[in-house]
C-alpha cells in the first residue's frame, strides 16, 4: 500500500469518530431546541460538511441507505422536480433541452428541470432524497436525529401497515408539505422514472463545477416539453469537485454541447452528484414496489405465496378501493368513469420497465401519453394507502388486485374498464412493451386470449 492510501485510511479512522460525535451532538441540540424551533419559518442554509467528501450542496452519496425513500401524498395533487439530467443547452435522443446556466458569481446555477406530478406518476411511485444533501440546516438536523446520519433508520426494510414508515423521515414529510425551502413552489429530488429515456449508464468526471440540485428550490415556468412534462426552473448551489453524470458517454464540460450560435448565452454546467463508491441506485437491498429500474419489485406471479393475501382485512380494503375508485374525468382526461386503479396497474409498471426483457421503442412523449390514459386522476382516489401498503409488504409491483383475488372480469372489473385495459395492452404491444396479460395472464381486459 502506498503512502497516499495509508494517509487516506489513517484520516478516515480519526475523522469518522469525530463526525459521529458531531452528528450525535447535532442531534441532541436539534431535539433540545423543541418543536417551536423546528417549525420556524426562518431558513438556515446547510453548509455543513455532511460527509468527509464535502458539504450538503456537493450531493454526496456514500451508500444506498443515504437515499430516503419517500412516497408522495395521496388524495391531492403533488409535484416534484427532477434535475438529474439537466446541463447543456441542447437535448438528446428525443429529450428536451434542460440547460443549467451558471450565475456570474459562480455560486449558483439556474437549471431547467422536469416538473413531475402524481397525475402522471401516481403516488405509489416513490421519490428519493439524499440525506447528505438536505439544504435546510434545521431539517437536516431533525432528519439525522430520526434516521441516523446515514439514513439507515428510515430505510423501508420493515414496512409498517399503517404507512407511517414511508414518510417517517422528516425530510419526506417536509417535501410532501412543501416546507423544505421557504418560497419554493416545489423542490428537486431524485426519481428513476426518466432513466430509460436517457439510456442509463454513468460518466465519471475528475473535477469541475457542477450544480448540486438535491432539495433545491424550484419554480413553475408555465412551459412544457413535447411529452407534456412541466418544465420548471430550480436555483441550485454550485460545488467544485469530482462528479458523476446519470448518462453514459457525455462530455464533462456541458459547454461542449452548446452550438456556436449560442456560446454567448452560457456558460453551462451539469446538474450532478458524487458517489465515491459508485453505488447502485436505491434501495441498498430488497426491492421497492412500483419503482422503475432493477430495484423495482417484480410483477404478480401465481406461483408466489404472498404474506398478505385473499381474505385478509387489508385485502378487503384493497378490493374496495379498486372497485369503487372511479375516475371522475375532466376535459383533459381520457375515459371518464373507469375504475382507474385497474387501468393503471395494467400499464404503469410495465411502461416503467418492470417485467420487461427487451427495450421499448416508445419515445418519452408516447410513454407520457400512455401513462396519462392509464393513470390519470388516480392520485385523487381514496384507498390508495391500502394498495401501496399491501404491495410493499408482499414485495410486488402493480399486483394488489391480483394478490387479493379481485381482478376478475365482470364481478370486479366492469365492462368499460375491461375494454380500456384491452386498448392499453394493445398500445403497449405496439410500443414493444410486454403487458401483464402476456407475463402473468392477468389484467387482459376484453381482448381474446
Amino acid at each position: 500500500m502506498d503512502a497516499h492510501h495509508q494517509k487516506g485510511e489513517a484520516s478516515a479512522r480519526w475523522i469518522c469518530p469525530i463526525m459521529s460525535l458531531l452528528f450525535a451532538v447535532a442531534a441532541i441540540v436539534a431535539i433540545s431546541i423543541g418543536a417551536a424551533k423546528a417549525e420556524s419559518t426562518k431558513f438556515r442554509f446547510n453548509d455543513l460538511n455532511t460527509t468527509i467528501f464535502g458539504p450538503a450542496y456537493a450531493d454526496i452519496l456514500l451508500r444506498g441507505e443515504n437515499f430516503l425513500t419517500c412516497k408522495p401524498p395521496v388524495g391531492r395533487a403533488f409535484s416534484y422536480a427532477l434535475c438529474f439530467f439537466s446541463g447543456p443547452m441542447i437535448g438528446s435522443s428525443g429529450n428536451p433541452p434542460l440547460p443549467c446556466k451558471l450565475a456570474k458569481d459562480g455560486k449558483t446555477a439556474d437549471c431547467t428541470c422536469y416538473g413531475l406530478t402524481t397525475e402522471q406518476y401516481p403516488p405509489m411511485v416513490p421519490y428519493f432524497i439524499d440525506i447528505n444533501a438536505i439544504l435546510n440546516l434545521d431539517l437536516y438536523l431533525s432528519t439525522v436525529s430520526v434516521c441516523g446520519h446515514d439514513g439507515a433508520n428510515c430505510n423501508p426494510r420493515e414496512f409498517i401497515q399503517n404507512q407511517t414508515l414511508w414518510n417517517s423521515a422528516p425530510a419526506c414529510t417536509a417535501a410532501n408539505n412543501n416546507v423544505v425551502i421557504p418560497t419554493a413552489q416545489l423542490i428537486s429530488v431524485y426519481t428513476p422514472v426518466k432513466n430509460a429515456d436517457y439510456g442509463g449508464g454513468t460518466t465519471t468526471c475528475s473535477a469541475g463545477k457542477y450544480a448540486g440540485c438535491m432539495t433545491a428550490p424550484c419554480y413553475e415556468t408555465g412551459k412544457t416539453d413535447g411529452a407534456g412534462n412541466k418544465l420548471v426552473t430550480c436555483k441550485c448551489p454550485v460545488y467544485d469537485g469530482p462528479f458523476e453524470l446519470g448518462q453514459a458517454n457525455r462530455p464533462c464540460d456541458a459547454n461542449v454541447l452548446t452550438p456556436w450560435s449560442a456560446k454567448d448565452k452560457g456558460p453551462y454546467i451539469w446538474s450532478a452528484s458524487h458517489n465515491p463508491a459508485l453505488n447502485p441506485d436505491p434501495p441498498v437491498d430488497g426491492c421497492l414496489a412500483d419503482a422503475p429500474g432493477d430495484k423495482g419489485c417484480p410483477l404478480y406471479s401465481a406461483s408466489v405465496e404472498y404474506p398478505v393475501g385473499k381474505g385478509s382485512a387489508m385485502c378487503k380494503a384493497v378490493c374496495e378501493s379498486y372497485k369503487t375508485g372511479v375516475r371522475a374525468g375532466t376535459a383533459t382526461l381520457w375515459s371518464k368513469g373507469l375504475q382507474v386503479a385497474y387501468s393503471c396497474d395494467a400499464a404503469l409498471c410495465t411502461t416503467l420497465g418492470i417485467g420487461q426483457t427487451g427495450a421499448s421503442t416508445a419515445n418519452p412523449a408516447q410513454k407520457a401519453t400512455l401513462l396519462k390514459k392509464a393513470c390519470g386522476n388516480l392520485a385523487q382516489q381514496s384507498g390508495l394507502e391500502a394498495i401501496m401498503a399491501l404491495e410493499q409488504i408482499n414485495k410486488c409491483s402493480c399486483c394488489a388486485s391480483q394478490v387479493c383475488g379481485c381482478a376478475n372480469a365482470g364481478t370486479d372489473i366492469d365492462a368499460a374498464t375491461q375494454a380500456e385495459i384491452a386498448r392499453l395492452n394493445a398500445e403497449q404491444e405496439r410500443l414493444s412493451i410486454t403487458p401483464q396479460c402476456q407475463i402473468n395472464d392477468t389484467l387482459c381486459g376484453a381482448q381474446k386470449r
